[in-house]
């Protein structure tokens, strides 16, 4: 069984992060292990919650994780609390001989996330050096590339941010929410040596937090299975699209993505 490292938040209440991305990563059938970067009473889509930051426990769990000889098969990286993680979350990823899938969860609809900096996109565009796979939505591309951020992403834009995020020696990047003529939505990626891809599909009326740290952990769980990107992209698509179809109602606790597992085990 392969053994996947998620290093991102762990909310306490709210369907993200680590909350999301374990009960996904082993409903794929592989070993997800943890290291939580900050503990957050709820996630930030709720107003003032309490943070209790971690960075300065990620050296010594690296290097207990070195002394008992712990490896990884993947490394999937989201969420970043504070600037200064971002050091210390680069020697984790220096040190294991395995792919990092990147989500550079910084922001959406054109804003930065509560709490995220200027500084943190400098940092997040470093760790971006290390990663196999760079997986930002559109916000988080213009961020990371400078070019200016666009709600109607068409075929030219979209070419511009992946050439530049390319440039930061990645194999793969893949640029999710993605928004075009005819209400729809989805991904274009481009893969070393293998060109663009893309998919598309019905925008859905509601917007739920938690289903970007769906679709990174579903992608990494496939990614690291053997599938090839657009086959990851496509399946981590699906899954949050069943999402979306089936949460009863739009809440701050996220998507209901607990109904849908039984679904996902049955594609791989």
């Amino acid at each position: 069984m392969k053994r996947i490292l998620v290093v991102q938040d762990l909310s306490c209440v709210g369907r993200c992060s680590l909350t999301v991305a374990q009960p996904i990563l082993s409903a794929m059938g592989l070993n997800c292990a943890v290291l939580p970067t900050a503990v957050f009473s709820t996630h930030t889509g709720f107003p003032n919650p309490h943070i209790c930051s971690l960075t300065d426990e990620i050296a010594p769990i690296l290097e207990h994780w070195k002394e008992v000889g712990v490896t990884f098969d993947g490394i999937l990286v989201g969420y970043l609390s504070d600037v200064q993680q971002a050091e210390a979350v680069m020697e984790v990823m220096s040190e294991f001989d395995c792919p990092v899938i990147l989500d550079p969860a910084m922001g959406d609809n054109g804003k930065l996330y509560q709490g995220i900096t200027k500084q943190h996109v400098s940092a997040m565009a470093d760790l971006c050096s290390l990663a196999e796979v760079v997986l930002p939505n559109v916000t988080e591309a213009a961020m990371l590339t400078g070019v200016p951020y666009q709600e109607q992403t068409d075929g030219h834009y979209l070419r511009a941010l992946l050439e530049r995020l390319c440039k930061r020696k990645t194999k793969t990047v893949l640029v999710t929410g993605t928004a075009s003529a005819g209400n729809k939505t989805g991904f274009a990626g481009v893969q070393a040596e293998e060109g663009m891809f893309s998919y598309s599909t019905e925008r859905r009326p509601q917007s739920l937090h938690g289903t970007g740290d769906m679709f990174s952990a579903v992608f990494a769980g496939a990614y690291l299975l053997g599938r090839d990107p657009m086959e990851a992209g496509q399946l981590a698509a699906e899954f949050v699209e069943r999402v979306l179809d089936n949460t009863a109602q739009t809440t701050p606790f996220g998507g209901e993505f607990e109904t849908q597992l039984p679904w996902l085990w049955k594609q791989l």
